[in-house]
């Protein structure tokens, strides 16, 4: 009989600080030694929790030395930012697998605030002028909330309109959500961040978690290997179009501004639209001339381009967003058990269709033998008959039951560029499950022999140093 317990909930902490074993350290080592011991799930959560330190060293191998990284997912953590400048939550709010609730200027009366002073300003006369002109939109936010001709128009939507004048150093609070594996993930990019604001909210945030969860939150300084790699781009840049061209003219208006510079299209030409979306990044230019200099560059030109990228990330370093302007899709046969491994990469879009009865993966060990592969085959086309009869009296959905982890599925897979270099990292490793690498392989051979440039570095984490190797010409 199914049984479901609950293993934890969010609580204050203030309910549990006290208690040496109240960290979230023990239900990640309790699950992540399921899929290795034969004890019950309760059994092996009361062991991570008499045996705090023990949990804390399991928690490290499995992590850091196996690279078991989702394990950390399982260590949830409730922290409240408090006085947060807007521009600090533009960062913080970036990071997809977290969740935030920020108080709404929508709905909220901000007049009382005070704004945030930037540390790098502090003590200057730009910083005095910053501060008198925040002082300057708070007067005029206050003016706009206090005319009663102006409260009658609007109604409930007066302060919606009013917050338009608040600055960026508008202070504000927000409630996250984040597990450790992506609370990791922030602090390292917020370490090296160039806002002394955002490398101050890692600290906070080092000691607010780090401290009790420390196997779990361990890689929290980054070398600036982003800010290294924009830099060479820039460069590129600079070669590729003359000095200037990058600037904008000052522009203004009372009325709309535009909200689209030219109708949206599927890319005949989908590297460039990385180089362009790159390239729109790091100047001002608008994207049609962006895409104009992208479209211009052979070969040679965009594995220069590419270069400070592919020769500096590391191995575990997600590729920048403007990699998501390639979108990639994919038709798939695959069995439920390499189906296991591919539905994991939830940032991807996966279509399938139902389990088919009528085709299967032969995995080697049933090729052993005659009598081994007679009877596999025999299991099999006795699941199918079995299916075919249920479908019948049940429907489709209920005959999917009969069959078992070898049948197929047709599925078709839709990711950008930086997601399938995520995926072909771990798919293409030596680790991964044998059917799910050959498809990353086969998906990766097919993308270096149709855009040779973008996908050089397509290959699993074992193979990246000669991959790098082979790109940079050594």
């Amino acid at each position: 009989m199914m049984k479901v317990t609950l293993a934890g909930a969010t609580l204050d902490r203030r309910f549990w600080k006290d208690d040496p074993a109240a960290t979230p350290e023990t239900i990640s080592a309790a699950y992540a030694r399921i899929s290795h011991s034969p004890k019950t799930i309760d059994k092996l959560r009361d062991e991570a929790v008499e045996h705090v330190e023990s949990a804390r060293r399991s928690n490290e191998t499995i992590v850091y030395k196996m690279g078991h990284s989702s394990i950390a997912e399982h260590a949830v953590f409730n922290i409240d930012l408090e006085d947060c400048s807007r521009l600090l939550v533009e960062f913080v709010e970036r990071h997809r697998l977290a969740s935030f609730t920020e108080r709404s200027q929508r709905y909220v009366f901000f007049g009382d605030k005070a704004p945030i002073q930037p540390p790098e300003m502090r003590g200057s006369e730009l910083g005095k002028m910053l501060s008198e002109l925040d002082a300057d939109r708070f007067e005029m936010y206050n003016h706009l909330i206090g005319r009663e001709g102006l409260r009658s128009k609007y109604g409930d939507s007066l302060l919606e309109e009013a917050r338009y004048i608040l600055g960026l150093t508008c202070p504000t609070d927000i409630g996250m959500t984040v597990n450790a594996r992506e609370l990791e993930h922030i602090l390292a990019r917020a370490s090296v961040h160039p806002l002394s604001e955002v490398r101050e909210l890692s600290g906070l945030l080092r000691d607010a978690a780090g401290s009790l969860a420390p196997s779990l939150i361990k890689y929290t300084d980054e070398r600036p290997f982003r800010k290294e790699a924009a830099e060479g781009m820039l460069k590129a840049i600079g070669r590729f179009m003359g000095e200037g061209k990058g600037s904008r003219e000052e522009t203004g208006s009372l009325g709309s501004g535009k909200v689209c510079s030219e109708l949206p299209s599927m890319s005949d030409d989908p590297e460039s639209e990385v180089i362009a979306a790159l390239i729109f990044e790091l100047t001002e230019l608008d994207l049609p001339t962006c895409r104009s200099i992208a479209r211009d560059l052979d070969d040679d030109d965009m594995r220069e381009f590419l270069l400070p990228i592919f020769e500096g990330y590391p191995v575990h370093a997600s590729l920048p967003r403007a990699f998501e302007m390639m979108d990639l899709v994919f038709d798939l046969e695959i069995s439920a058990s390499a189906f296991a491994q591919l539905k994991r990469h939830r940032m991807a879009t996966l279509i399938t269709q139902r389990y088919s009865p009528r085709s299967w993966e032969t995995p080697r060990i049933m090729l052993e033998d005659p009598d081994i592969a007679a009877r596999y085959v025999d299991l099999m086309k006795r699941g199918a008959e079995l299916h075919d009869r249920v479908k019948e009296r049940f429907g489709p959905d209920v005959a999917q039951y009969c069959l078992c982890n070898a049948d197929r599925r047709r599925a078709v897979l839709k990711m950008n560029m930086r997601e399938l270099y995520h995926f072909v990292r771990l798919r293409s490793d030596v680790h991964a499950q044998s059917e799910i690498r050959r498809i990353s392989d086969g998906i990766s051979k097919v993308m270096v022999e149709r855009y040779p440039v973008i996908s050089s570095m397509l290959c699993g984490k074992d193979g990246f140093d000669d991959a790098r190797f082979c790109f940079l010409g050594k």
